[in-house]
């Protein structure tokens, strides 16, 4: 059951879902169309095959990932693979503006997303360093969700308490596991359940 303990001091927000729609076929045609294979191909070497999911744990880097890829064609740099990696995520900009909003109450906002490097280093062209604090990654951290070593390494990368956290997450198995250390959270969809969720908890307070 989640910790109800006063106003949070510190909101996580999950990254595709949640502050973006999350399209992975956008980057896997972005890739096909500059490897001149099909999307099919695409999901197959990088995705299905667990390679992104080893990037999401942090067990390579952004550098690894561009030879990795330049072994099957890509023909960009670094700069091109940034951009085609983030054609996945659609910024949502009404719940920007919550966590925007957020901030300008003193409350700390950090994403909590199981994304890798390539992603990490092109997150600020996504989401505007007006609506976040901290971007914390599951390839930072070594662990993704729904892991609870995830979240409890979150809470430690943050120095945060997790009774004073407030969690939001598409996922709802992500959500139970996240009030395990007594972190609050609520399964949301859209901008209007997450100002629910925010309000709820006493936050926006002065919307």
């Amino acid at each position: 059951m989640a910790n109800d303990s006063g106003r949070p001091e510190l909101v996580l927000f999950d990254l595709g879902g949640v502050l973006c729609q999350f399209e992975p076929d956008l980057r896997a045609a972005e890739l096909a169309t500059a490897i001149g294979v099909t999307e099919e191909e695409i999901h197959a070497l990088v995705f299905e095959s667990g390679f992104d999911q080893e990037c999401d744990l942090g067990l390579h880097s952004e550098a690894a990932i561009l030879e990795r890829l330049r072994a099957f064609g890509f023909p960009g740099n670094r700069d091109d693979l940034r951009r085609a990696w983030a054609k996945a995520f659609i910024p949502d900009r009404a719940v920007i503006d919550l966590a925007i909003a957020l901030r300008s109450e003193g409350v700390e906002v950090a994403t909590f997303s199981d994304n890798g490097p390539v992603l990490l280093a092109a997150i600020e062209s996504v989401v505007t360093p007006l609506a976040i604090d901290e971007h914390v990654f599951s390839c930072i951290l070594g662990a993704t969700k729904p892991d609870p070593a995830a979240f409890l390494a979150a809470l430690k990368f943050l120095n945060a308490r997790p009774q004073q956290t407030f969690f939001v997450d598409d996922n709802p198995i992500n959500v139970l596991s996240a009030r395990q250390p007594g972190i609050r959270g609520e399964q949301v969809h859209a901008a209007a359940e997450v100002e629910s969720a925010l309000r709820s908890v006493g936050l926006l307070r002065e919307q």
